[in-house]
């Protein structure tokens, strides 16, 4: 078993595929983006798994930029999910290619998928996307559920004046689509820290409403403490990456760049 510095063990691995993206997000923080241009092999990738795999790491989540935007990424997966030791093999996404691709992925060894929606109104999408066409994600959400990607985890980012008002009807719609809901809150960082600064909300009182209404309330504590709601409508689950001493302190996850640097 691998420890950090702080002795947590490292069960997970979150690796980056690509810095490359086809969309840009008005608050992306650039998960493994780095200045080199370099990405690495499928045969590296799959180096990396095994050796973390040889040392108790059990899941991989596959990130980017967009994963989807690798030709190999069917490759990628089928040698992840074939390392010795590792059970569960996801991945976070746009999803506006994942109907081309939901198939082979699956059959790739890919077990769900994270995907990241923060509204369903077009326009409003196209804004924070800064170009994205909102119909091919719907699309490829609906792909994830039909090749048993499941359960599909819609990420929505909670932005002031943006999207707060639209909680209810993305509920409604996860239910729709055998998804379950995760409210983000709005992280600052060095690359959007104006945006930050005037969209970032409260998640206690969107919290409040949601204990109010649900039917039951888990405590994921083996995520953070990671609170879900069971509600008529559906499921939903709030993520507190800002200020949450959980969400750091028992953090178990090892981050490989795309040009793979730990």
């Amino acid at each position: 078993m691998i420890r950090d510095s702080y002795g947590r063990p490292l069960k997970s691995l979150r690796i980056s595929v690509t810095s490359k993206c086809n969309f840009d997000c008005v608050y992306c923080h650039q998960e493994g983006i780095e200045k080199s241009r370099s990405e690495m092999t499928a045969e590296e990738m799959e180096r990396i798994v095994r050796l973390t795999a040889a040392h108790g790491v059990k899941k991989v989540k596959i990130t980017g930029g967009e994963p989807l935007l690798r030709h190999d990424i069917e490759e990628i997966v089928e040698r992840i999910a074939g390392v010795e030791g590792i059970t569960e093999v996801s991945m976070t996404t746009n999803a506006a290619l994942l109907t081309k691709k939901a198939e082979g992925l699956r059959a790739a060894g890919l077990r769900r998928v994270n995907i990241s929606l923060d509204t369903l109104d077009p326009k409003t999408f196209k804004e924070i996307t800064q170009g994205g066409r909102l119909e091919t994600v719907i699309e490829g959400v609906k792909s994830a559920v039909e090749y048993g990607l499941e359960p599909v985890k819609l990420n929505m980012v909670v932005m002031r004046g943006l999207n707060t008002d639209k909680i209810k009807e993305m509920i409604a719609f996860a239910s729709e689509n055998r998804a379950i809901l995760q409210l983000i809150g709005l992280m600052e960082n060095e690359y959007s820290d104006e945006f930050f600064k005037e969209y970032s909300c409260d998640l206690d009182r969107i919290v409040a409403e949601l204990e109010e209404e649900a039917n039951e309330v888990l405590i994921r504590k083996f995520m953070q403490n990671r609170t879900r709601y069971i509600l008529d409508e559906g499921e939903v689950e709030v993520v507190f990456p800002m200020h949450n001493t959980e969400f750091c302190s028992n953090c178990t996850r090892i981050r490989v760049t795309a040009n793979g640097k730990f």
